[in-house]
C-alpha cells in the first residue's frame, strides 16, 4: 500500500459512515411519519396511543479508523530523526571546534603580546640600566677628574705656599724681634719654638711657646714680643691662608 492510498482509505471511511448515518436517519424520520398519519383502510386499525413513547434503535457507525503508519515508513522516519541527530551533533561539534580553536588562538595572541610587552620593557630596563652605568662612570670620572684637578691645585698652592714659608717666617721673625724687650738674666744663645693662629688679618689669635727656652721669662718675653708685633706678615691671597692659619717659627734675639 502506498501512502496515498494509506491515507486514502480513512477518507473513504468516513465518507461512508457518515452516509449510512444520514440515511438511518432518514429511514427512522420516515418510519415515524407513517406512524403518526392515519391511514384508513377496510379493517379497522387500533388506535395507537398518544402517550405512548416508540423506541427507535438507532445503529451507531463505528469511530472513524485511526490511520498506521507503515513499518517501513516508521523505520524511514527513525533513520531521518537518527540522521538529523547525528547532522545536529557534527554541527554542534564544529561549533565547539571552533570555539576552542577561537579561544585558542586569543589564548596564544595574548601570550604572545604578554611576551611581547615582557621583552620590551626587559629591553627598557637594560637600556635604562646601560644608560644609569654609562651616567655613573662618566659622574665618576669627572670626580676623579676634578679630584685630580683640586689635588693638582692644592699640591701647586702647597708647594707656592712652603715656597713662601721661609720668607714670611723670617719676616715674622723679624718684626717679633722689634718688638721683643730682652729680660733680666736672658743669655747669648736662648732660643724657643713659638706656635701662633693667626686670622686672614695677620692679628694674632694665641701665642703658646712649644719648646722651651729653659727660662720662664724668656719663654714670656718672646711671647709678649709676639702679640706686640701684630699684625703680622702673612701672604695676601685668600687659597694660602690656611697655611698660615697656625704656624711656628724658631725664635732667637740675635736672629
Amino acid at each position: 500500500m502506498t501512502v496515498e492510498q494509506a491515507t486514502r482509505a480513512p477518507v473513504d471511511g468516513y465518507a461512508g459512515g457518515y452516509k449510512a448515518f444520514f440515511f438511518a436517519l432518514l429511514v427512522h424520520a420516515l418510519v415515524i411519519l407513517l406512524l403518526s398519519v392515519s391511514f384508513r383502510w377496510p379493517w379497522r386499525a387500533e388506535p395507537v396511543p398518544e402517550n405512548v413513547l416508540q423506541a427507535v434503535v438507532i445503529k451507531e457507525s463505528p469511530p472513524p479508523a485511526i490511520p498506521r503508519t507503515p513499518p517501513e515508513d516508521s523505520e524511514r522516519v527513525r533513520r531521518e530523526q537518527d540522521q538529523r541527530q547525528k547532522q545536529l551533533a557534527a554541527l554542534k561539534a564544529q561549533e565547539e571546534a571552533k570555539r576552542q580553536e577561537a579561544e585558542r588562538q586569543r589564548q596564544a595572541k595574548e601570550a604572545a603580546e604578554r611576551r611581547r610587552k615582557e621583552q620590551a620593557e626587559k629591553k627598557r630596563r637594560a637600556q635604562e640600566a646601560a644608560e644609569r652605568q654609562r651616567q655613573e662612570q662618566q659622574q665618576a670620572l669627572q670626580e676623579l677628574l676634578q679630584a685630580e684637578e683640586q689635588q693638582r691645585v692644592a699640591q701647586a698652592q702647597q708647594a707656592h705656599a712652603l715656597a713662601l714659608a721661609d720668607k714670611y717666617k723670617a719676616l715674622i721673625r723679624q718684626k717679633v724681634s722689634r718688638n721683643w724687650v730682652r729680660p733680666p738674666g736672658a743669655k747669648s744663645g736662648m732660643e724657643c719654638v713659638v706656635r701662633v693662629r693667626l686670622v686672614p688679618s695677620g692679628e694674632v689669635i694665641s701665642a703658646e711657646v712649644v719648646t722651651s727656652s729653659g727660662s720662664a721669662v724668656f719663654d714670656r718675653s718672646v711671647e709678649n714680643a709676639v702679640y706686640k708685633a701684630a699684625p703680622l706678615p702673612i701672604p695676601q691671597e685668600e687659597d694660602l691662608f690656611e697655611y698660615y692659619r697656625e704656624i711656628e717659627f724658631q725664635f732667637r734675639p740675635e736672629g
